[in-house]
C-alpha cells in the first residue's frame, strides 16, 4: 500500500516525466525510495534511468523489484559488470528503503553474500594475550652460563705456558757457562804442574851439563888432573 506521500512524488514524477524532465523525475523518486520502501517507485525508477541510459542504476532499481524481460536482464547484467560481481558494492546501490525490514530472496541472498565479502574486523589490541614471561629465566640462565664455564675451564687448563718459560729461561745459561769454567779449571791447573816439572828437568839437566862442561874445561887447563 502507498502512502498519500508516495502517491504525490509518484505524481510530481510522472508530471515532470511528461513533460520530458527526465532528471527531475529521476531526483523525485530518488529521495522518495530512499525513505520509502515503494514498488512501484522503484520500477519508474528503473525505467527513467534506463531512459536516460544509466543501465546499471536502472539494474540496481529493478534488482529490487519482481520484475522481469529482456531489458530488466540487460540492466542487471551491466549493474553486476560494473561492480566487477563485487557483492558489498552491488548491495550498497540498492535504494536504502529495499534494504531495511523484510528482504525478498533476492535482496537476502545479495545481503549474504556482500557479508560474506567483507574483511573481518582487526583484534582489539586490548584482547591481544600478554607475552609469556617465562622466556626471561631461561635467556637469563644462558647469560649466565659462560661465567661458570669460565673457572672452570682455567682450573683444568694444563700449565703449557709454565715449562715453555723454565726452558726459555736466559738466566741459567751464565750459570751454565760457568760449570763449564769450574770444570776446565783442573785442567788449566793440571796443564801448569806438567810445564813446571818440565822446566825443573830442564834446570836440573842444565846444571849437569854444566858441570861436565866445567871438569871438561878444567882438565885442559891443569893437564894430569
Amino acid at each position: 500500500m502507498v502512502s498519500t506521500g508516495g502517491e504525490d512524488a509518484l505524481k510530481r514524477a510522472r508530471t515532470a516525466l511528461a513533460s520530458g524532465r527526465l532528471t527531475l523525475a529521476r531526483d523525485i523518486l530518488e529521495d522518495h525510495v530512499h525513505l520509502h520502501r515503494d514498488a512501484e517507485a522503484f520500477k519508474m525508477l528503473g525505467e527513467i534511468r534506463h531512459r536516460i541510459g544509466d543501465l546499471p542504476g536502472a539494474g540496481a532499481a529493478w534488482f529490487a523489484t519482481s520484475a522481469k524481460g529482456p531489458i530488466v536482464d540487460e540492466a542487471v547484467s551491466a549493474w553486476r559488470t560494473k561492480h566487477d560481481d563485487d557483492f558489498a558494492a552491488m548491495w550498497a546501490t540498492i535504494p536504502a528503503s529495499a534494504r531495511r525490514g523484510e528482504l525478498t530472496p533476492k535482496l537476502a541472498a545479495l545481503k549474504a553474500r556482500a557479508e560474506a565479502a567483507a574483511p573481518s574486523p582487526e583484534p582489539s589490541p586490548s584482547l591481544s594475550p600478554s607475552p609469556d614471561p617465562s622466556p626471561a629465566p631461561a635467556s637469563t640462565a644462558r647469560a649466565k652460563a659462560p661465567k661458570k664455564v669460565a673457572p672452570e675451564l682455567a682450573a683444568t687448563a694444563p700449565p703449557v705456558a709454565v715449562p715453555q718459560a723454565r726452558a726459555a729461561d736466559p738466566v741459567r745459561a751464565p750459570r751454565t757457562d760457568e760449570a763449564a769454567a769450574d770444570r776446565s779449571v783442573p785442567e788449566a791447573q793440571s796443564g801448569f804442574d806438567a810445564a813446571k816439572v818440565i822446566a825443573w828437568v830442564l834446570a836440573a839437566l842444565f846444571v849437569v851439563c854444566a858441570v861436565v862442561g866445567l871438569i871438561t874445561i878444567l882438565q885442559w887447563l891443569v893437564p894430569g888432573t
